[in-house]
């Protein structure tokens, strides 16, 4: 074994470690049970330090793992996660023939995970793969805070109101409005986006909640306004809950 895969190893050890300890462990703590000499465990853990993702805690001096390496497990959650949606969003894809999104949420945001378009399809979103939106201005996003607790709500919209922007004439900017859709939403369980964010553009969304009701992610289907008003928000609702449900017992 080379010297740089056993420096790997045992970082990778040191790691594993931390992981067992949320409150923090010593230097002569992580030495002892990682086997690792006490000047090589502390210059690992000053490169994890730099890196960010170590912390030391300064009154006993401990080591923790900060949260940067949750977004690298979330990353891979996701990446596996979108391998096991594709087939149900290609399924329903052929059903209602139009722009099938696929979601997540971080912090004040929606991300694209995955996009499917019929080949066939009369106009293509700007939206793409990675890409992060406002959650006041999309389905998803609408349909996230509705399902949240009331303090989500409150303390996304105190956070955001200062940046929001009328993007069309439909965007919501009026607090009493916009609390008020959340409520409808929630109650027939589906979000619209009714050209708030493009002109032309509309957009209904599911979200996929785990166990306790949280959601997690969410479906979105987004066609050309007339074509939406001619399928019907309800109906294509429909199809989206009938995903949603699979994947909710498959994912949770």
């Amino acid at each position: 074994m080379s010297e740089q895969v056993k420096s790997l190893s045992k970082a990778l050890a040191i790691l594993e470690l931390l992981g067992q300890y949320p409150n923090g462990a010593t230097l002569q703590k992580i030495s002892k049970q990682t086997g690792i000499s006490k000047s090589s465990a502390h210059r690992l853990l000053a490169t994890f330090g730099e890196a960010g993702y170590v912390s030391q805690v300064s009154a006993n001096k401990e080591y923790r793992l900060t949260m940067k390496l949750l977004h690298i497990g979330q990353a891979a959650m996701n990446s596996d996660v979108a391998g096991i949606v594709r087939p149900y969003l290609s399924i329903l894809l052929g059903k209602v023939d139009e722009t099938i999104n696929f979601l997540s949420f971080d912090s004040d945001s929606i991300i694209f995970r995955d996009k499917l378009e019929p080949p066939d399809a009369p106009f293509r979103t700007r939206t793409y793969v990675g890409q992060y939106a406002p959650m006041y201005c999309s389905a998803a996003g609408k349909g996230y805070l509705a399902f949240s607790s009331d303090q989500v709500r409150q303390t996304y919209w105190q956070r955001n109101v200062s940046i929001m922007k009328q993007l069309t004439r439909n965007t919501i900017l009026d607090k009493e409005e916009f609390f008020t859709e959340l409520d409808e939403i929630q109650a027939r369980g589906y979000a619209i986006d009714n050209e708030e964010n493009e002109a032309g553009i509309s957009c209904v969304s599911v979200p996929i909640r785990d166990k306790s009701g949280r959601p997690i992610y969410a479906i979105s289907i987004s066609s050309l306004s007339p074509r939406m008003h001619h399928k019907g928000y309800a109906a294509l609702a429909e199809e989206l809950k009938s995903v949603t449900e699979l994947l909710e017992k498959k994912l949770f």
